[in-house]
């Protein structure tokens, strides 16, 4: 059964007089443990789906499900909710508080919401996230102290605080170097494998495209090829 589908998705953004239609007619499923590229130039429409996949937004017209839900249909509180619980973000700015170092930053989602575990616990799973993306030696640096390709790694442990069933990961390499950007694509990999997480990728990265067991590929908001390895 699939954890998201999307099923006839239009989504339509108002630009003065006209309008743009962003995503016309779109369907697909995603399993469980999926490691997925929506691949395309700029403007098919890339982000928009992942806004959409990531509740960010709702369509126009059609259905977004995740874990059983239509998202059209859920209250602001819901969707809140829904996203906490069961989606992670890695974005490629990395998007970390610049105050809180590597630890803290990890720690961060786990303080926004509904949490059952005790402090040790919620100690004890930033450790071993920190030790997973390899950065023990540098728990207690911020932000500005890191390479490019050590934030995202915080970035990349903090998406998975909240031990979510999907992370999204908008153009997760563009602002690395090609070496580094292997090395994180090999790192969100061996989580997939090792954890069963679904990595949901808007990228133009050829890289991570070459690894993805499913491949989207869009143009005009429409989708042109749909590949499964």
């Amino acid at each position: 059964m699939a954890i998201v589908s999307l099923q006839d998705v239009h989504k339509i953004y108002p630009l003065g007089k006209t309008s743009v239609h962003a995503i016309q007619g779109v369907s697909f499923d995603i399993q469980e443990g999926d490691f997925i590229s929506i691949a395309g130039p700029s403007g098919s429409g890339k982000s928009t789906i992942l806004n959409l996949l990531g509740c960010i937004d709702v369509p126009t017209d059609g259905s977004v499900v995740i874990d059983s839900h239509n998202t059209r249909t859920l209250s602001d509180r819901e969707i809140t909710d829904l996203r906490h619980r069961f989606i992670g973000f890695i974005f490629q700015s990395f998007n970390l508080v610049p105050v809180l170092n590597v630890y803290e930053n990890i720690e961060f989602p786990l303080l926004l919401g509904k949490n059952s575990r005790s402090r040790a616990e919620r100690r004890d799973w930033i450790d071993h996230l920190i030790d997973e993306v390899g950065l023990g030696e540098w728990r207690t640096h911020r932000p500005n102290e890191l390479s490019g390709g050590q934030r995202q790694r915080v970035a990349i442990a903090r998406a998975l605080a909240t031990r979510p069933r999907v992370v999204l990961a908008d153009e997760p390499t563009a602002n690395l170097d090609s070496k580094t950007g292997e090395k994180i694509i090999e790192l969100m990999k061996k989580i997939n494998r090792d954890q069963g997480t679904t990595f949901i990728f808007s990228t133009h990265d050829a890289t991570i495209v070459d690894i993805a067991d499913h491949v989207i590929r869009l143009l005009d908001g429409r989708i042109v090829r749909e590949e499964r390895r």
